[in-house]
């Protein structure tokens, strides 16, 4: 992918699109200090070519070689207006959409275009344990990416549990009371008072949806541990689930981000800091193979 779509150019309406056609048409043409890569179109059909200029700071000098990088076969053109062509993982998320070609090249926001060739962007697991909706990971962990022009491309993937059918898989019928870590889980059952620990309601013989965090507090409370349903996002991942490829959350951290062997962690309250710090955590364990020209 260029560094800066100020690096592509664009040739509509040329004769012809062929390799050798290609090569020797932009081979000695003047070409602009910025241009490296030159988007050839013809009707519909669109080819890429890369060119090398001398090192030269003129403002304008001729092509001594050419290279094409895409044929009009291996090529999608892709008029998104609401995409940032800047931004790796907003280019990936448009060649997810547009499959089976090798170089989606897209006319995104402000008429800009860029191009990503051969995508093979990282899938991010985002794990998270809902309600409320959407899920605030996830939300962060796109907004994150949204105007990451420094991470490589990267698609969230979400898992989520849903904490409701938790409850109904080990409790059933239903108890009478459930508590829950606070009114922001947005949890709601028929027939069943939900109250919020972080209100410190009077004891009741309540069955506790929540996690460790919640158990701690329960006992400085009340004094003694409640009967729960584990929502901890560990008690989720297996031992042979990827957790180099996962960011999840954590009651337990106060700040900052954990490595361990299900994941990556954030607090459960992160900033989009502390989620970009675990974003880029990934891609190091990773080791994702791309490379911005």
């Amino acid at each position: 992918m260029p560094t800066r779509y100020r690096q592509v150019a664009i040739s509509t309406d040329v004769e012809n699109l062929d390799r050798a056609w290609l090569e020797q048409h932009f081979a000695g043409r003047e070409a602009y200090m910025r241009t490296r890569f030159i988007v050839a179109r013809r009707g519909n059909d669109t080819a890429l070519v890369e060119v090398a200029r001398p090192d030269s700071s003129s403002l304008f000098s001729n092509v001594e070689r050419v290279r094409v990088l895409a044929t009009p076969d291996m090529c999608r053109y892709v008029v998104a207006p609401e995409i940032d062509t800047a931004v790796p993982s907003q280019m990936a998320q448009v060649a997810l959409e547009n499959p089976g070609v090798p170089c989606t090249i897209v006319e995104g926001s402000y008429s800009h275009v860029s191009f990503l060739l051969n995508p093979q962007p990282l899938q991010l697991h985002v794990f998270d344990i809902v309600p409320p909706f959407p899920s605030k990971l996830l939300d962060q962990v796109q907004r994150v990416l949204a105007v990451a022009e420094d991470l490589p491309p990267i698609i969230a993937v979400p898992t989520f549990v849903d904490s409701r059918s938790e409850l109904d898989r080990v409790c059933h019928p239903l108890p009478s009371e459930v508590l829950v870590p606070c009114r922001g889980s947005g949890i709601e059952f028929p027939g069943t008072k939900v109250s919020y620990l972080d209100e410190r309601p009077s004891s009741a013989d309540w069955i506790l949806l929540g996690c460790e965090r919640s158990q701690q507090i329960h006992r400085w409370f009340y004094g003694s541990r409640a009967s729960m349903v584990d929502i901890c996002p560990t008690s989720f991942l297996s031992k042979s689930h990827d957790g180099n490829r996962t960011i999840t959350r954590c009651c337990l951290i106060q700040e900052g981000v954990e490595t361990r062997p299900q994941g990556i962690y954030v607090p459960w309250g992160a900033s989009l800091a502390e989620v970009r710090l675990g974003i880029e955590r990934v891609v190091e364990a990773v080791g994702v193979p791309w490379t911005r020209t």
